[in-house]
């Protein structure tokens, strides 16, 4: 049973059913292959794949495997671990009541929708790109000494669970490491809202053809909140699954 607690102390699990769907739904399309053992028993595994996602019975089915012994042991077994790797992102889930069934007349394995599931970057701050068709807006209050209060509307090149990169084209923003801007406001396209705090870690100065120079500085968040850490994670996970459909042609 996942608690509150649960949720709170680890930012990638997922418990959202129509996230959970969704995220299974990818890898069954993707037809990425997912080990599946007994809890406590990896060294006797095999390599599955979801065959089909059963909404009527809220089951989950996958392949089954040629050595009949495993299979048993399966069954019968209370807890069964998957991991798999879909879009960059690792995927973890266990379930029990592990079922004998039939996919398309043949032998398979059903186990009812995972309850929860976690969702890691291969790296813990994996970034993602941002397009420029699908900007994220950010908006960084700002005080010049002397000057009222502005709101600088910034875009972001890159963005991850550690922090992002701000591209300044009008010198709107000091351009000094160590730099802190508070109350910062993310708008995460069908994602959410999030405000952080960030911290100028680095400063890179490009020119463009035109000699015009644009400033990129790159942030770290500041104290970032499991919640908001758990928005950002999800941006990132549902973008890059609709650039990678992009890049197949879908």
């Amino acid at each position: 049973m996942i608690t509150p607690a649960d949720r709170d102390d680890d930012p990638f699990l997922i418990t959202s059913e129509l996230e959970i769907r969704s995220i299974l739904r990818s890898i069954q399309r993707s037809k990425s292959l997912v080990r599946m053992y007994a809890r406590g028993n990896p060294d006797q595994s095999i390599m599955t794949t979801i065959l089909d996602l059963d909404d009527s019975t809220g089951r989950v089915i996958v392949d089954i495997s040629p050595d009949e012994d495993l299979n048993s042991r399966l069954t019968r077994a209370p807890s069964i671990i998957f991991d798999t790797q879909v879009d960059h992102v690792n995927v973890h889930f266990s379930g029990g009541n592990l079922e004998r069934t039939t996919y398309e007349g043949m032998p398979a394995l059903s186990l009812p929708y995972p309850a929860s599931l976690r969702r890691i970057q291969r790296r813990e701050y994996y970034r993602v790109e941002i397009p420029l068709g699908e900007p994220i807006s950010c908006v960084i209050p700002y005080i010049e000494p002397g000057k009222p209060l502005r709101r600088v509307g910034v875009r972001i090149k890159d963005l991850s669970v550690g922090g992002l990169a701000l591209v300044d084209t009008e010198s709107q923003l000091p351009h000094q490491s160590g730099v802190r801007f508070d109350s910062v406001v993310l708008n995460l396209p069908e994602t959410g809202e999030v405000t952080v705090s960030l911290t100028v870690l680095r400063v890179h100065t490009h020119v463009l053809p035109n000699k015009k120079e644009v400033v990129e500085l790159g942030c770290k968040f500041n104290d970032l909140s499991t919640a908001d850490a758990t928005l950002i994670q999800h941006y990132i996970g549902r973008l890059e699954r609709r650039l990678n459909a992009k890049r197949r042609g879908f």
